[in-house]
């Protein structure tokens, strides 16, 4: 993995070049993802290869599955943290990932100001929100990184330009944050790691403010604020958005009764439980799992 490097202000991921190499292509293979959340000053496109988990991308809190491809801007915040299934001896499988970083002068400093790569900067301007690549996009990007990986170095370079060119013509990348979120400095991190964890791990439990801010060592109204600062949003608000991303798993993927799945979620009222499902995906439960 990369290395994480700290400085006065921020917590960097290192990035870790080899002589005659200007950008990085690498499979990872892990039970889990270990980096911590943080950010770092390299353009990132992650391929989840196998496994499945939750994402933090700026603000955005969503499901990840194998197969998605997201490119995340520069000092964008992010982490990805695979299912606790993963973590237990038992499990089979190891989730793997192919990940593309690179700066945004890795060609020299006015290779995105060239007119063939003005769509292109575009995207990267829209990453800055973190970006989902969907479609007939996203499977032609899978192709070209495997490809990638048993290139030499013209033809790696070849392959990222190549995925340069499907990036700019797409219609198919799906923004992710609502406002950009940037910058975090190691006591944030620290902070929200715990924050983060401990919402994963009790989220189907009432969480009481005074439980979350004694992680942090803030009080409940300092706690508040900073959270949202750091989101955009509230603790509570982030408690209901894992709960329904959960609820909207177990739709998918099991038999369990609506009722079933909303105290599975975490919810204890299921017309409460319908409301705000219908609020964040505009459909119902029910509704959901018959398009599924």
């Amino acid at each position: 993995m990369t290395n994480i490097k700290s400085t006065k202000n921020a917590l960097f991921q290192k990035l870790p070049l080899t002589p005659g190499n200007s950008f990085i292509i690498h499979r990872y293979e892990s039970p889990y993802f270990e980096t911590p959340w943080h950010f770092h000053e390299e353009y990132e496109l992650v391929y989840c290869e196998k496994g499945f988990g939750n994402k933090f991308i700026g603000n955005s809190f969503s499901s990840y599955q194998e197969g998605e491809i997201a490119f995340i801007g520069k000092n964008v915040p992010h982490l990805f943290k695979a299912d606790d299934s993963f973590y237990g001896p038992e499990a089979s499988i190891k989730p793997s990932s192919i990940v593309v970083q690179f700066v945004e002068d890795f060609l020299g400093k006015e290779f995105f100001n060239s007119p063939e790569m003005a769509e292109m900067k575009q995207v990267l301007s829209l990453s800055q929100n973190g970006l989902m690549v969907l479609g007939n996009t996203r499977k032609k990007i899978k192709v070209i990184l495997f490809e990638m990986l048993e290139r030499d170095k013209i033809g790696r370079l070849g392959g990222l330009l190549e995925i340069f060119g499907l990036l700019s013509d797409s219609r198919e990348l799906q923004p992710l944050s609502i406002q950009q979120i940037s910058g975090i400095n190691v006591s944030d991190s620290q902070k929200m790691n715990k924050v983060l964890e401990y919402a994963l791990l009790h989220y189907k439990e009432t969480i009481s403010l005074r439980e979350v801010s004694d992680l942090t060592n803030l009080s409940e109204s300092t706690f508040c604020r900073y959270f949202k600062s750091r989101t955009q949003k509230s603790f509570l608000a982030f408690i209901i958005e894992i709960r329904l991303n959960e609820s909207k798993r177990l739709l998918k993927e099991t038999d369990l009764s609506i009722l079933e799945i909303c105290y599975e979620s975490g919810f204890n009222n299921l017309s409460n439980f319908n409301r705000l499902f219908r609020k964040q995906f505009r459909e119902s439960p029910v509704e959901f799992r018959r398009s599924v």
